[in-house]
């Protein structure tokens, strides 16, 4: 009997210990091999970063070009790989419609667009069938180019120069790299990184104005006046009202509205004293 009470006993310490350990072990972070961090740039270390203007790429028609021939007004650049089947066709598609709603401002005309394969296996058929995909629905339109780098060494160090990471996890079988536009001067310096899942056709618009560094045709002043009434959210990777700017704005109505109304009315009071002494 003593021996039977022993058994359960034990089977019943181990009941307890095996269920500890599941639960415990059903508690537990999974492990992550994916550093969030590749997701974003770091803005902060790397806007004002100047691209190599005479990296040689490739475009869909297999002519070589300079990266240099893209510049001289803003630049939008997206660093994606043609074999994607997801976040890239999404990302591109994303700027597409975007820039479809953009009035102030044409692209070919203002500035230019750029997408280029991080990817060195990338070749111009894989180049081709993203084209096309993405175009199903709608046209991206004049002054917008794909292309892969001439020379796949100068892949990584184009993107390190502009904080844009990216890994190849064989287990999942692709990329993962941040969804971002980066916007550039007509110098090659990155002004402004978007993110696609946020932004909006008005966000581009002013990244666009900001990426022109004050150099404006006189036509453009107004949209420029008006882009002053945004600022550049870095927490939210958009844009967003300057409210500074409208409480100095108001402040300073405020007070002139106030001076005035003071000399004013002081003016009043001052005749109506001389018109007394008159009488």
């Amino acid at each position: 009997m003593l021996r039977v009470q022993h058994t359960i006993t034990g089977i019943l310490l181990c009941s307890v210990f095996f269920a500890t350990a599941a639960k415990a072990q059903y508690n537990r972070v999974p492990e992550s091999y994916i550093d969030p961090t590749v997701f974003q740039i770091d803005e902060q270390k790397h806007l004002g970063a100047k691209v190599d203007k005479g990296i040689s790429l490739i475009d869909e028609n297999g002519k070589e070009f300079k990266l240099s021939e893209k510049l001289g007004k803003p630049l939008i650049l997206v660093l994606s790989y043609y074999s994607c089947d997801g976040s890239c066709s999404v990302i591109n598609a994303d700027l597409r419609d975007r820039l479809a709603g953009v009035s102030k401002i044409k692209m070919g005309k203002d500035f230019e667009v750029l997408t280029i394969s991080f990817d060195e296996h990338d070749s111009l058929e894989k180049l081709g069938v993203f084209k096309q995909h993405l175009e199903e629905t709608r046209k991206v339109g004049e002054g917008w180019t794909f292309a892969t780098m001439k020379n796949p060494d100068q892949i990584k160090p184009f993107a390190d120069k502009l904080g844009f990471k990216y890994f190849w996890s064989p287990h999942d079988r692709t990329f993962f790299h941040p969804g971002a536009f980066l916007f550039l001067s007509a110098e090659g310096r990155l002004i402004r990184v978007l993110y696609s899942l946020n932004v909006e056709s008005n966000d581009v618009e002013l990244a666009v104005f900001d990426a022109k560094q004050g150099k404006f045709r006189p036509s453009e002043i107004i949209n420029f006046a008006t882009s002053l009434c945004y600022s550049y959210n870095y927490k939210e990777g958009r844009y967003t009202y300057n409210i500074p700017l409208f409480v100095a704005v108001g402040s300073l109505t405020f007070g002139v509205t106030a001076f005035s109304g003071s000399v004013i009315f002081y003016r009043r009071r001052q005749r109506e004293r001389e018109k007394k002494l008159e009488t």
